[in-house]
Parts: C-alpha cells; sequence; structure tokens
C-alpha cells in the first residue's frame, strides 16, 4: 500500500513538524562544498517543497548550519518553480502545455481505454470496493462515463489530482526566499520555470510500473488509491511519516523509509523518477559548477535531489569537488 501512495503522490511531499536534531551519526540536508579550484565553500541544502506545514524563519535557522552558511554566501540557488519572474513567452508555452493537457484528457488514445467485453465490476474484489470506485469517479471526478477508460487512465488522472487538491502550507523554500530577500543575498535559478511545465503531461503518461501488470492488478491498484483519498485521515498518517522522518534531519532514516516504501534511492533512472530526479540532477550540473566558481552559493533544492548513487552529491563528487555533510 506505501508503495502505491508513494509512486502516486511522491512529487507532492507534506511537511508537519520540525525537529531539526540530528543525535545519530548520520548526515542532515546541510552540505559543505569545497576543492576543485574553488576559492570559498558553498553550500548543498535539501529542502522540502511540501504541503501542509507552514515553516518559519525560527524553523529554518534551527537547522544546524544555516545561519554560519548564509552569514558566508553571496547567492542562493532555487529550483526554477520558485522563480516568479515569467516572461510572456514562458506563460504563453505554459497555457499550451495546459491546453495540451485538456486535449489529452478529452481524447487520451486507444491505450487507455477500457478493453471491449471488460468491464469495471467484475475486476473488484467485492461489490463494496467497486461501488467506492464507481462514487468516486463518477461524482469526484466528473465523469458520468468514467467506464470507457481504463484503470491506468484513472491512476494518472488521480495522480494530478492529488497534486492540485492537497492542502498547500509554506515550504522551507519559501520561507529561505524571504530570508535571502531580507538580508540582501541574490537568488538566482538551476532551470528556467518552463522547464517544470513539460512534466505535467509526462508525469500523467509516463505509467511504465503500471503497464507491465495485468487490468486486475490495475484495478485493485485503484480501489486502494481511491479509498485511502476518501479516507483522507489515512493518507495524512502516511504524509505525516514522512515528514517526521525528513524533520529528524538524517539522510539515513529517510533512505530507509523510502526503501520500506518500496521506493529504492539511486533507481532515478527509469520512469517518472528519470525525469523528476535524475535528468533534472544532470542538467542542474553545469550551472551550479558556474555558479560555485563565481560566487560561494547555497543551492537549495528538494531533499530527493541529495539522496542515492545519482545525487547530486555524488555527481558533484565525481566532477572532483569535496563535498562534506556539515554537522
Amino acid at each position: 500500500m506505501k508503495k502505491i501512495i508513494l509512486f502516486l503522490t511522491l512529487s507532492f511531499v507534506t511537511l508537519n513538524t520540525l525537529s531539526q536534531n540530528n543525535s545519530g551519526n548520520c548526515p542532515g540536508w546541510l552540505w559543505a562544498v569545497s576543492g576543485n579550484g574553488l576559492a570559498q565553500k558553498s553550500y548543498l541544502f535539501g529542502t522540502c517543497h511540501g504541503d501542509g506545514h507552514n515553516f518559519t524563519k525560527e524553523e529554518l535557522l534551527g537547522i544546524p548550519g544555516i545561519e554560519n552558511a548564509l552569514k558566508e554566501v553571496k547567492v542562493v540557488l532555487f529550483e526554477g518553480g520558485m522563480n516568479a519572474e515569467t516572461t510572456k513567452a514562458d506563460s504563453t508555452e505554459f497555457v499550451a502545455e495546459i491546453e495540451k493537457l485538456k486535449n489529452f484528457l478529452k481524447n487520451p488514445g486507444p491505450e487507455y481505454m477500457m478493453p471491449e467485453g471488460t468491464y469495471y465490476k467484475p475486476l473488484f474484489d467485492s461489490i463494496a470496493h467497486f461501488n467506492e470506485v464507481n462514487k468516486f469517479l463518477y461524482y469526484k471526478m466528473k465523469d458520468p462515463e468514467y467506464w470507457k477508460k481504463n484503470p491506468r487512465y484513472w491512476l494518472g488522472r488521480i495522480r494530478l489530482y492529488i497534486g492540485f487538491i492537497w492542502k498547500r502550507g509554506t515550504p522551507v523554500d519559501v520561507v529561505l526566499k524571504q530570508e535571502t530577500d531580507n538580508r540582501g543575498i541574490e537568488a538566482r535559478y538551476v532551470e528556467k520555470r518552463d522547464s517544470l511545465h513539460g512534466m505535467i503531461l509526462s508525469n500523467f503518461t509516463d505509467t511504465e510500473v503500471i503497464d507491465t501488470l495485468p487490468i486486475k492488478k490495475q484495478a485493485d491498484m485503484l480501489y486502494s488509491i481511491v479509498h485511502y483519498i476518501i479516507n483522507s485521515d489515512s493518507l495524512s498518517s502516511w504524509y505525516k511519516q514522512f515528514a517526521n522522518v525528513y524533520l529528524e534531519n538524517d539522510t539515513c532514516k529517510m533512505e530507509s523509509f523510502l526503501r520500506e516504501a518500496g521506493f529504492v534511492p539511486g533507481t532515478e533512472t527509469e520512469g517518472t523518477q528519470k525525469k523528476i530526479i535524475y535528468d533534472r540532477n544532470v542538467e542542474w550540473i553545469p550551472v551550479i559548477k558556474r555558479n560555485f566558481s563565481e560566487v560561494p552559493c547555497i543551492v537549495a533544492v528538494g531533499c530527493r535531489h541529495l539522496l542515492g548513487s545519482e545525487s547530486l552529491i555524488a555527481m558533484l563528487r565525481r566532477e572532483g569537488y569535496t563535498v562534506e555533510a556539515v554537522k
């Protein structure tokens, strides 16, 4: 079950409470970068973009090493999603992407249609399971003809639904941006804002894991995620577990938690995670290196970009930098 929820919703991480004390020997989310010809050290910092928790300045500055890092650097490098400076061309491209998605949802193609002679009711283990899915897709997703589309389609559609309906909070990134503005630190970005727009459709259509499963198993997954959404307390509980692990400032615990949930950090070279994590890490490295060579800076990106064998930490080390956890 945790694996299903993680696969469908991992891009929409929730935060709740803060406990930054790292009592073990595992590294936290702040890393110092030196060597390879750098005149001054820079930093990597794993943030949380997540929903549901309103971070404060006091919580941010409670993270070990952040205060000193902010005093030393001249630039903070954020992800593109933090960039509010959107040009007319950017907006036009984004609108075009949304229109493409709308057209796809109306006409998804034959691979997203239910096979002839196959119906939803027999796919479920009980009439109660069917009724739950039937009610959700008919009323909540507002599609009286939902039965024409296969479970693969609805699993992707619900992935989008979760992203748009989940309660928003104030992410670490936003608080850090406010703090950089207050201190007169320049904000830069590792990617253009629109580089994220293209993932809207691809995140919906990229269902490689689901495609390998028989339609009965897809229906089981569909029931599971619908049931979790309807019983939101269960979903909230899972999110709180994820948040609590992150907020312990312990990367080892986070990797263990993800492995237990069925996601193995370092395997981002397949499917959706390749687009969300690995491909972006590769694209960011030249930008990060250029900024490192110009000015001491903090690279503040989502914490998952610092996990696994293809993390920014690993990639920078392969480039010749010394990357060490800040205690």
